[in-house]
């Protein structure tokens, strides 16, 4: 009896085997993130997507059978991004500065990240995001925490190392608290406002794990 041991192929979502194909995808992914920004995950339809896109509805659900499946691959490819350029910041010289110096730098680095990336705020800046993209979000987060813990114990020799955990935890979790704030805000001058109120949180926060030197 002849069995078919080969893998089934996922029915949801065609998977992509030319370059025209997937450069349709990017077309796609882009249109989706302006029209989640601008009007919302819940409000937008996949006609609006298709019109901003420049192709048919029928085009899109060759490769996202709704609009909640869009929203999660946008989701994806938005940590993907956020994941090379973390490796990018944590890995240069950024970490051969203060700890004021660094934590300001990587601020405003974050910052300005977020707000040329209009993925960002169509994923997290309506607060419409899935189970799964909230899943995907905090373990990102919790990673990146997890890293960050081999910086604060080489900047924050004060810092006992049972609490590096908690500490990058909190770090983590206060910009990205900040971050969405700041988008949903929309406005400029508030944005400004909450980056340096930011910094100075950060850097208030971490000052009892700094050495002082004492005569």
């Amino acid at each position: 009896m002849f069995v078919n041991r080969r893998k089934p192929k996922d029915p949801e979502r065609r998977v992509p085997k030319q370059k025209r194909a997937h450069e349709r995808i990017e077309r796609i992914l882009d249109a989706a993130a302006d029209v989640f920004a601008k009007v919302g995950v819940e409000a937008a339809t996949i006609e609006q997507i298709a019109e901003e896109a420049g192709t048919s509805v029928g085009s899109i659900y060759q490769f996202f059978p709704n609009k909640i499946a869009l929203f999660e691959e946008l989701a994806r490819r938005y940590h993907e991004k956020v994941k090379v350029f973390f490796d990018g910041l944590i890995g240069g010289a950024l970490l051969d500065l203060s700890v004021k110096d660094i934590l300001d730098a990587s601020v405003d680095a974050v910052w300005v990240f977020h707000e040329q990336e209009t993925a960002f705020r169509a994923v997290w800046g309506d607060l419409g995001f899935t189970r799964n993209v909230l899943v995907e979000g905090e373990a990102l987060n919790k990673e990146f925490a997890r890293r960050i813990e081999g910086v604060l114990g080489k900047k924050l020799v004060a810092l006992p190392v049972k609490k590096r955990p908690i500490v990058a935890t909190v770090m983590v979790e206060v910009l990205t608290a900040m971050l969405i704030l700041s988008t949903r805000r929309g406005s400029a001058a508030d944005s400004k406002a909450l980056r340096e109120e930011t910094k100075i949180l950060l850097r208030r926060y971490v000052e009892p794990y700094e050495v002082r030197l004492t005569r």
